[in-house]
């Protein structure tokens, strides 16, 4: 599966700021032939504690002249993950950017980066990617929902993530619910218990009910029980989702930097230590 991960220019987060605090560069590694403006960018999504800002540094008489690069928020700067690889000089300009960065720079880059968090959580179309036939968790369109799809098994406490397609020319009418014992101390770890497709017409439910085993079929009854009022609830979610999905499709594409070559469990590339599904991965599980 193709995976990308979504960063949005500062200006778009708050175009004032942005206008009011334009930074500009020359670097002695070139003679000071060219003036570049800085131009930092964020991942939104509230779900990434990515902790690094995309930095890049366009030529102000040509931009397809530019010098980008992650910067994390302890100074260290890495290369762009998929992305041409700089040249001798300009990774010297990155290197003496992130050894001689002020504090107040820093800091800047982390208020910022919060904005943008925040900015996510208000706006999940500046971090979704549209991915015809790949079902998203709901959290992700909308993070502060605060309705969870919990329930109790064998005096267990369980716990549901639906998953919607968001492709609008798809009627498939249907929610991909993942089951999770709840577990606060290992969710990072987890696995679904099992996988369920819960179909908005009651007829296809009947059909996918007939073939679960014994402990499946038991866990859908258990959560099926304790929240009521379902049919309606992932009827009108689906709903919302097809809505976004349709506004998704009518966007021009948004500015990424990761394209393809990073499975969901390997390391992330931008060097944080945990998998990419944990980290820059759009997907919660």
């Amino acid at each position: 599966m193709r995976k990308e991960k979504t960063i949005e220019a500062y200006r778009e987060i708050n175009r004032q700021e942005s206008l009011n605090s334009v930074m500009t560069y020359r670097f002695e590694e070139e003679d000071f032939a060219y003036t570049y403006y800085l131009e930092d960018y964020y991942c939104t999504n509230p779900f990434c504690d990515c902790q690094h800002v995309t930095v890049s540094f366009r030529d102000q008489e040509d931009e397809s002249n530019r010098i980008s690069f992650l910067l994390n928020f302890t100074g260290k700067a890495s290369p762009l993950p998929n992305q041409p690889k700089l040249t001798k000089n300009q990774a010297e300009i990155v290197r003496n950017f992130a050894k001689d960065i002020p504090k107040e720079l820093i800091v800047l880059f982390k208020q910022r980066y919060a904005e943008a968090k925040a900015h996510g959580e208000k706006d999940s179309g500046s971090y979704l990617v549209f991915e015809s036939g790949r079902y998203v968790n709901y959290l992700e369109f909308f993070p502060k929902t605060k309705e969870l799809l919990e329930f109790v098994l064998n005096d267990k406490k369980y716990f549901a993530e639906d998953g919607y397609e968001m492709d609008p020319r798809s009627d498939n009418r249907d929610v991909q619910l993942n089951f999770f014992q709840l577990d606060m101390e290992a969710m990072d770890k987890q696995s679904p218990e099992f996988t369920y497709k819960f179909f908005l017409n009651e007829e296809q439910r009947e059909k996918t009910d007939s073939v679960l085993t014994g402990d499946q079929g038991a866990m859908v009854m258990a959560f099926t029980a304790s929240n009521s009022n379902l049919d309606n609830l992932f009827k009108d979610r689906y709903r919302k989702v097809k809505e976004i999905g349709e506004k998704l499709l009518k966007q021009a594409p948004k500015k990424t930097f990761m394209d393809g070559g990073v499975h969901r469990n390997e390391a992330c590339p931008c060097g944080s230590g945990k998998k990419f599904k944990r980290c820059c991965g759009t997907q919660m599980n």
